[in-house]
Parts: structure tokens; C-alpha cells; sequence
């Protein structure tokens, strides 16, 4: 209980100096010894992860991450008002895949819970099925309040799974494409783009502005989904095929809207607007058994290839209005029930508006896969536009979606009309600061202000760039951005008004440099005992290696001096900053070690206690082989002394428990699979009564 009191003591302590908010670097060129600064980043998620508070920022460089195990991202909590970013740094791509000596223990690229996290333009792909499990690119589970914002997750398993008690989550502007399972029986019956599964009652997630193609089974699937799902402006096509191939596969569904598990009758779990279906093997939307009622509003299904429509399960009424179905393979089947008002269903028995081909602008599908705008919205494009001429256009009854004229349009795509003699006029916006060849210290915090006005409406936004780069945007004034840890360079800014036309104006550039500062203040070097762990017992006479890390942002490190309590031990001058005790006796050891740094500041590090005790008389020991080894090992404990039990215990160098259990005094010898660990050093610590014997071991 003492343990537990201390732990939680110390647990609100660290919360009461978690106030300010971080912001942590990682590239595919850095390391997990590194501060996770821009000059030192960090390598990996699982790294950064533990030092993550509500309000801190992880910016990933552009680049290959190439990881040997998944990132198992846990038991990490934001707040409302105090998001957890998970960003791309600014005009970059990162692409998180597997390396060659990738284990699969977690069938996932990223296996994240959490709750209050924005994640934002992260690339995830190379997750391919191993085994009949099915892979996935990115694992949700029992998450809330998320948003995954242009994530790209393709050529893996499945693209992206949500699953659990997970709700209130946002899946903006995102693509999911190229997975597939051939290992599957049967066969590429189960890869879908996004899959939002097994939600119980309760829970609502939203998908807005996604696409889905080139899926082995459905472009999106809500199995076992019994929480409400709002799909928004979302296109899906191609799925049910090999990828780019023409070759059948799964099911071939563009939007699978179940199972539910129960019988919800007349209550709507499932809105669709704004969406569009097109070439998908099977059908266009498909009900797929869901025991709910649901909205399909103006949604396009063209060319699928069996219906366009599938909504007739059990005679579930679903509310049916200004839907397009044009030239797919069987009539849409629709729920005789169902409120089926001003749609266009050309290939279907009911008396509907005749479409033909002259009704669109366009019938190219390939425009689909045009590239998204700088913000990460859908392309522009003119696939199954009505043309200006088309008699569906304000053919549709008000559903309360946002149209032009004097009633909605048919379909996925509003018309907006042209005004004749009416020209909009575009916005005005200029940089007030910071002014044209202002200098800056790196790492440098400049905050860029613009003015905007618009002659004949408002504005609706202010984007702030560097070149080509998108830094952020604001849609309210003030319109000010703030760009932090700049390094140096000359950087050309502008800033970009949009009204409420959609006119845009681009600022004059400014000019600013950010600049090595000659009178910055030396920043004091890093120091850590890394090994072995705060706690531990060993033997008299003992040996211990002591490890330690150190690093300085901003120069070298000249040398670590090793103490316990006031009395000096030892120095070294260079990398890696090992030290071997030897010989120690009986007593309470007390080490720090202190840094020094080229301009001849130093750091100490916390204190490591640990105890070396002499009841162990006939120096039991223990045998640990191979070693280094892949994470299977075998420990020998014939030549312990003789107790009821023995505790094993795994742990980092970081301390944190990886493996522990009991062992009774009949098992002479154990075999341990820990093939799932990440690459590194960990200590092996055996208790047998008041015994305590310790052995690291290396993990390739």
C-alpha cells in the first residue's frame, strides 16, 4: 500500500507540471536517444508516446519510417480544449511501413486508443497480409473524440479498422485504397477500405470528404455496427476487384451499411448524403441486413455492378429522397416501406425522371482519383455533374442540405448557378507583419498577421503559406498564425483570402531570415542513467554496468563524471558513456552522473538508488541463452537455492515491466517468446525470497 500511495503521489505531481504544452520532432533519420527536438528528433511513435501530455504536438518529418514492430500507442488522453496532435510537419509526407525484420505480433501497422488525439496527413502502407488474420494499416480501438484527418492508408490489409466502445470520431478528407487479404478464405473476401465494426449502442462516428477504391472486398463496411454512422460527400469505386485489375474478388460493395445486431426498427442509425457509387463489383449501397432505419439523400450510384441500391431488408422503412441511379447492372431494390421521394432511377420500374447520358457534364469516373486541394478536400471535378440543361435540376425536395435555386438538385452534385451581369469581386488581403526583411534567431517563434476584406461579401478564410507550403489557416479575425521553432533560412511568406464567392487573392510576399544566433544562451546538455533500473538488488561482491546517455542540443559533450552521493567514481570523455563497478560491497549506492558540455555547462542526472546485499552465500546464479537473441530465449534456474516459488520480471531500460510471472520450484528451465519487443537491451530480474539476481540481454 506504501508502494501504491508513493505512486500515486508521484503521479499527480507529474500531471500538476504537465501545464505548458510540447511540441516533439520525429524523422526517418532520427534516433530514440534524442531529446525529440527539430535539431534532435526522435525516430518512432512508440518512443515519443510516453511523453505525451493533453496540448503537445508530434510533428513527423517527410520520409520513410521503416519500423520493426507495430506502434502500440495506448493509454494516452487529450482534452476537449487540448488535443494530442499527431501532424505531418508542414509541406511534408511522412509514410510509416515495415522494415525486413518487421514482427507482426499486433497484425497492424499502428494499434492506437486514445482519446482527444488529431491525427493529420500521415501516409500508412505496406501492411500486407502474413497469414489468414487480416492486417491493417491503422487499428482503433475503444477511442473517443478523435479526428484522422488525410490519412492515406493503402496496399496493406485492411486500410483502417474502428472498433470497441469508440465514438465521436471524425474521419476527414482520408483515403483508403490497394488493400487487400489473398490469404483469406476464401480469398480477398474480407479487405476493406474502412471498416467501423463491432460498435455497440450508443456510439456515433462520422466519415466526410473520403475515398474508398480498389479494395478486395467493400470500399467501406459498418459490420456489427449497431452506434449511428454519418457518411458524408464520400466517394467509393472499384472495390470487389484485385486491385487494378478487373478480376472479381470480395463482396464489391461501394458503402456496406451492415449487420446490426438486433432489430432497431424505425430508428435511423445510418445517414448517407452527398455520395457517389461508381463501378463497384456488386452494388453501389448495399443494407446489407442492418435492422435500422436510415436517410439516403442525394446520393449517385452509376454503373455498379449489380444494383445501385440494395435497401429492402426485412421491410425496413428508410427515408429515400433526391438519389441519382443511372446505368447500373439490376434494378435497385428498394424497401416497399420506405419513403422513396423525387429520386431518378433509370434503371428501376418506378416512375421516375428518364435520364440520359446528356444529363451529366461527365461519365470519366477517372477523374476520381484526381489529386486533393492543398487543404486536403476532394478534387474538383465534373463526374456526374448535371449539365446546365438537365430537367433534375431543382428536381429534388428540400432535406435540409444546403442547394442553389428554387429546390434541390438530383444527386450527389449541386448546381450552382451563374448570375448573369453579376461579378464577384475578389477579396483583399496583405501580410502586416512581421515586415519585408525582418531577422529572426533560430530556433525562431514568428508570428505572421494578415488583413482581409472582401468589397461584396465576406471572408471565409485566411490561409498563411511559406512558398508553396500551406503553414495553417484562420476563418475568423483576427487572422494570425503562429510558426514555431523555424530554423534557419530565408523564407518567402504569403498569406490567402478566400470570400465567400470563392474568389481568392494572394498576398505580396514578404521576406524573412531566420539566423544563427551568436549571443544565443548555451542550453544546458542532457544526461540520463539509462541502466540498470532505480530499485534493483544485486549480490555482494557485485559487478554492475552502469549505462548513461547524454546529448546537447546545441554542441558536444566533453565528458560524463560518474558519483555516488558527493564521492567521484569515475569519467569518461567519449560515446558510449558506460562505466563497470566492480566488487562492490554490502550497502545502499546512491549514483548520479553529470554532464558537461563543450562551453563547460553541465547537468546532473536523477539519482539512481540501488542495493547490493550479501544473504545470497553460495552465489546462486542463473543462465540466460543465446545471447544477444531474436526475443527467444531460455533461463536456466537449476543452480538457485531451493525456495517455494520465483518471480521473474522483465524490464526496459527505461524500467517499464515488459513480461512477468511466477514460476514454481519444480521448473528447472523456462523458454520465453518475446519476439514481439522492439530491438534493444532489457534486464532479466529473479526474486526467490529475499534473493534478487539480475541479467541483461540484447535483443536483435
Amino acid at each position: 500500500m506504501k508502494l501504491s500511495s508513493a505512486l500515486i503521489t508521484i503521479s499527480l505531481l507529474l500531471l500538476n507540471l504537465s501545464t505548458h504544452a510540447k511540441t516533439f520532432y520525429l524523422s526517418p533519420s532520427g534516433n530514440d536517444i534524442n531529446p525529440g527536438n527539430i535539431q534532435q528528433p526522435l525516430f518512432s511513435l512508440n518512443m515519443v508516446w510516453d511523453k505525451l501530455s493533453a496540448g503537445d504536438t508530434v510533428y513527423l518529418r517527410g520520409g520513410t519510417y521503416r519500423y520493426n514492430s507495430s506502434q502500440f500507442l495506448t493509454g494516452k488522453y487529450g482534452a476537449a480544449n487540448n488535443l494530442i496532435k499527431i501532424w505531418s510537419y508542414p509541406g511534408e509526407r511522412p509514410i510509416i511501413t515495415k522494415s525486413e525484420l518487421f514482427t507482426y505480433k499486433w497484425a497492424s501497422g499502428i494499434c492506437f486508443t486514445g482519446d482527444y488525439f488529431h491525427w493529420r496527413g500521415i501516409e500508412i502502407t505496406g501492411f500486407n497480409q502474413q497469414s489468414v488474420s487480416i492486417y491493417v494499416g491503422l487499428r482503433i480501438t475503444d477511442s473517443n473524440n478523435n479526428i484522422f484527418e488525410q490519412i492515406n492508408s493503402h496496399h496493406n490489409g485492411h486500410g483502417c479498422v474502428i472498433a470497441g466502445k469508440s465514438g465521436n470520431n471524425l474521419v476527414l478528407n482520408s483515403d483508403f485504397h490497394n488493400n487487400q487479404d489473398p490469404l483469406s478464405t476464401p480469398k480477398y473476401n474480407n479487405a476493406d477500405g474502412l471498416e467501423i465494426c463491432y460498435i455497440p449502442a450508443g456510439f456515433t462516428n462520422t466519415v466526410k470528404g473520403c475515398r474508398f477504391w480498389w479494395n478486395s472486398d467493400d470500399g467501406i463496411d459498418l459490420w456489427q455496427n449497431d452506434g449511428i454512422v454519418i457518411i458524408d460527400s464520400c466517394w467509393s469505386w472499384n472495390n470487389g476487384y484485385v486491385p487494378d485489375t478487373n478480376t472479381p474478388a470480395g463482396n464489391g460493395n461501394g458503402f456496406k451499411l451492415g449487420i446490426t445486431t438486433i432489430d432497431y426498427g424505425t430508428k435511423v442509425l445510418r445517414v448517407l448524403r452527398n455520395c457517389v457509387a461508381y463501378n463497384n463489383r456488386s452494388r453501389g449501397f448495399d443494407q446489407n441486413n442492418a435492422l435500422c432505419s436510415m436517410e439516403v439523400f442525394n446520393n449517385t450510384a452509376y454503373h455498379n455492378g449489380t444494383n445501385g441500391y440494395v435497401l429492402d431488408y426485412m421491410a425496413i422503412i428508410c427515408n429515400v429522397k433526391n438519389n441519382i441511379s443511372y446505368k447500373n447492372a439490376i434494378m435497385p431494390a428498394l424497401s416497399i416501406p420506405s419513403t422513396v421521394v423525387n429520386n431518378a432511377f433509370s434503371d428501376n420500374d418506378i416512375t421516375t425522371p428518364v435520364l440520359f447520358d446528356s444529363d451529366f457534364v461527365s461519365l470519366d469516373g477517372t477523374q476520381l482519383t484526381s489529386a486533393r486541394k492543398v487543404d486536403g478536400s476532394l478534387p474538383d471535378i465534373n463526374f456526374m455533374h448535371l449539365a446546365p440543361e438537365s430537367d433534375i435540376i431543382d428536381a429534388g425536395v428540400n432535406v435540409g442540405l444546403p442547394f442553389s435555386g428554387t429546390a434541390p438538385d438530383l444527386g450527389a452534385f449541386e448546381t450552382i448557378p451563374t448570375v448573369p451581369g453579376v461579378v464577384n469581386q475578389p477579396p483583399v488581403v496583405s501580410v502586416s507583419s512581421p515586415v519585408k526583411s525582418t531577422s529572426y534567431y533560430s530556433p525562431a517563434t514568428i508570428t505572421i498577421d494578415a488583413t482581409a476584406s472582401d468589397p461584396d461579401g465576406s471572408i471565409i478564410k485566411v490561409e498563411f503559406f511559406q512558398g508553396n507550403v500551406r503553414l495553417g489557416e484562420k476563418i475568423t479575425a483576427p487572422y494570425s498564425f503562429t510558426w514555431k521553432e523555424v530554423p534557419e533560412g530565408t523564407y518567402s511568406l504569403t498569406a490567402v483570402a478566400t470570400d465567400n464567392g470563392n474568389s481568392k487573392t494572394v498576398s505580396a510576399a514578404v521576406t524573412v531570415t531566420v539566423i544563427k544566433s551568436t549571443t544565443a544562451v548555451n542550453q544546458l546538455p542532457v544526461v540520463i542513467i539509462s541502466s540498470p533500473t532505480k530499485g534493483s538488488e544485486f549480490t555482494s561482491p557485485a559487478t554492475i554496468n552502469i549505462d548513461v546517455s547524454a546529448s546537447d542540443k546545441d554542441g558536444s559533450i566533453s565528458k560524463v563524471e560518474l558519483f555516488n552521493g558527493s564521492t567521484k567514481l569515475a569519467e569518461t570523455s567519449s560515446a558510449p558513456y558506460s562505466f563497470t563497478l566492480k566488487d562492490l560491497p554490502e550497502g545502499t549506492y546512491n549514483l548520479k552522473a553529470v554532464a558537461i558540455d563543450n562551453l563547460k555547462a553541465s547537468s546532473t542526472s536523477s539519482t539512481l538508488q540501488f542495493s547490493v546485499v550479501t544473504y545470497n552465500k553460495k552465489k546462486e546464479y542463473f543462465n540466460l541463452y543465446p545471447n544477444p537473441n531474436n526475443g527467444r530465449f531460455t533461463v536456466e534456474f537449476t543452480s538457485l537455492v531451493a525456495a517455494e516459488a520465483f518471480m521473474i520480471t522483465i524490464v526496459d531500460l527505461k524500467g517499464t515491466t515488459v513480461h512477468r510471472e511466477q514460476l514454481s520450484a519444480e521448473e528447472t528451465s523456462k523458454q520465453f517468446d518475446l519476439s514481439h519487443l522492439n530491438s534493444g537491451i532489457y534486464v532479466v530480474m529473479i526474486a526467490a525470497s529475499k534473493i534478487l539476481l539480475t541479467q541483461k540481454f540484447i535483443k536483435n
